[in-house]
């Protein structure tokens, strides 16, 4: 597997980066989860739809931004783009810091001003992040052979998933613990780290040719506008026979992770009592998918791609059931490995076969798009489940349960997908 890094050594501080990057973002986003939960609305009735309203504000800043952060790296330049994208979030990072301090240091403040403050400034940081993933896929894309990609993209995915394994744990123990500031600081301590590591990349890449110069400073094409570049990434994004074949998977992919993920924090904190938990569990995700990627090279080329993806559907509909009924933190951590482990199998052939269906020089902006598209469907799914999760009585079910049953179920609609839809049988992740 080192061969990988022969033809461009950058690729070990990219993998830093991109744990640094995935455990500063899982970090905050745990902690200050467990914070709104946990401390600033404990014991308020209507904590549930100030989550809901919080995961709905996050998800509309990831479609905004969605829509335009490919082009924008393009047009703008990936390095610049990635450097501001950590700046930014250090900067908002910093803020949320300080509003944490002030709940805690002024019982009496207004807290509905603080959750409004922290909404805020979490759909800064979210429009980063989202500024930043187009960005590294489109430069791993661009110093990448295409015999080599499944193998790089599985690679990277793994290191930097050991960012999102350490991240909510050390959330969830932190916040245990009520040490939410001096955690947080360590995610800017952790963006620090990216853009030097970035810039020691970007450094290398240039110093050996490997990476010359941005697409916008040498493609003609780019430099005529970026609303001309957003607009023929949006085009293709939408007249793609291969994005409109998937398209039902990442819709209903989107709608189901929106309910897992806004009832997995209400089972821990409400149902099993245990902050510490929905952090462990978090980091069993995480190593479930990071050991999924390693493997998902391996597996995609031992059957077909529908094959795959029926049998990954399958997998996680037991696996979210099972979540669903779990009896303690533990069961609920295990299940929840299991979930990501089957589910992350086939995300780097999904991946792989939704940048080759493209021209190179598209990838970022139809990424950009695709990542908006998720994000509307989370922005408009997270009331929904939250109005469920209100309305729902099922006998001896408890609701945040019956939540993740839902979410199960609409995977075995994808499983049945699998079956029927002809046309999933011609698609290959090569």
């Amino acid at each position: 597997m080192t061969n990988l890094f022969k033809p461009y050594r950058g690729y070990l501080r990219l993998a830093a980066s991109d744990f640094l990057s995935n455990y500063a973002t899982t970090l905050a986003s745990t902690t200050i989860q467990l914070w709104l939960l946990n401390s600033l609305f404990i014991g308020f009735q209507q904590s549930s739809h100030y989550l809901s309203l919080y995961l709905t504000l996050t998800a509309i800043s990831e479609l905004v931004a969605g829509l335009f952060s490919g082009a924008l790296a393009e047009h703008v330049g990936i390095f610049r783009t990635t450097v501001a994208a950590c700046l930014a979030r250090m900067i908002a990072g910093l803020c949320i810091i300080a509003i944490v301090s002030v709940s805690f240091s002024t019982p009496s403040a207004n807290k509905l001003l603080l959750f409004w403050c922290v909404c805020i400034l979490v759909m800064v940081t979210t429009a980063c992040d989202t500024f930043y993933f187009p960005a590294i896929t489109s430069f791993v894309n661009r110093v990448t052979k295409n015999d080599d990609l499944i193998n790089v993209l599985s690679l990277l995915r793994f290191t930097s998933l050991m960012g999102t394994l350490v991240g909510p744990a050390v959330a969830g123990f932190a916040s245990s613990k009520y040490l939410y500031i001096p955690i947080l600081f360590t995610e800017t301590i952790a963006l620090a780290g990216i853009i030097i590591f970035i810039y020691f990349i970007y450094k290398h890449a240039v110093r050996t040719g490997i990476y010359t110069s941005d697409v916008a400073d040498e493609n003609p094409e780019y430099s005529q506008g970026f609303l001309a570049t957003w607009a023929r990434g949006m085009a293709t994004f939408v007249k793609n026979q291969t994005y409109r074949t998937l398209a039902p998977f990442a819709i209903l992919e989107a709608i189901a992770s929106t309910g897992i993920s806004f009832a997995g924090v209400l089972l821990f904190s409400m149902v099993l009592h245990s902050a510490e938990g929905y952090g462990w569990y978090l980091s069993a995700m995480s190593l479930g998918y990071a050991l999924s990627y390693l493997i998902a090279p391996k597996v995609s080329s031992k059957m077909s791609f529908s094959m795959l993806l029926a049998l990954s559907h399958i997998l996680v509909t037991l696996s979210i059931i099972g979540l669903a009924l779990a009896p303690n933190a533990i069961a609920a951590a295990v299940f929840g490995f299991l979930f990501a482990f089957f589910q992350g199998v086939v995300n780097p052939p999904f991946q792989t076969v939704f940048i080759h269906a493209v021209d190179d020089n598209l990838v970022g902006q139809v990424m950009s798009v695709f990542i908006s598209v998720v994000a509307a469907i989370g922005a408009v799914s997270y009331p929904l489940w939250d109005y469920a999760y209100s309305h729902m009585t099922i006998p001896s079910l408890h609701a945040e349960s019956g939540i993740i049953v839902i979410a199960a179920l609409i995977h075995f609609i994808l499983v049945l997908i699998c079956i029927f839809d002809k046309r999933l049988r011609s698609i290959k992740a090569e």
